[in-house]
């Protein structure tokens, strides 16, 4: 099947308004439980947030994707690493040096780097 780019990118929102989901509901539970300061609690949330999305990128969005379940999952998790990183960095800079509520600073994080998700993953995780 040969999906446009737009229905592709539709997909691709899909998978990862459930890693979102599951980032946010964790990083919620362990600030909101007195466990962690926003930092700590999105960088948690992110790694859980990944694998949900990762597993339902390669089905629904990629589907088509020939790479090997193996060097797929790798490559998603240097791309996660690296946004994980930049998220982890923006939740804190905004919390912690601007006084950003946190749900406010990981709203704005999650949007920074949707599209840096998306593209390199489209181009290098699940590319020909």
């Amino acid at each position: 099947m040969d999906w446009s780019p737009a229905f592709r990118l539709l997909r691709f929102g899909a998978a990862s308004l459930l890693g979102t989901a599951a980032h946010y509901l964790v990083m919620v539970a362990i600030v909101e439980g007195g466990i962690a300061r926003p930092t700590l609690a999105t960088a948690v949330g992110f790694l859980v947030g990944a694998l949900v999305n990762y597993r339902y990128a390669r089905r629904w969005a990629f589907p088509e994707s020939q790479a090997p379940h193996g060097e797929a999952l790798t490559k998603f998790l240097v791309i996660a690493g690296s946004g994980w990183f930049l998220n982890t960095l923006i939740v804190y800079l905004l919390t912690e040096t601007a006084g950003v509520p946190y749900l406010l600073a990981q709203v704005a994080a999650t949007a920074l780097l949707f599209f840096w998700h998306y593209s390199a993953n489209r181009l290098w995780t699940f590319g020909k």
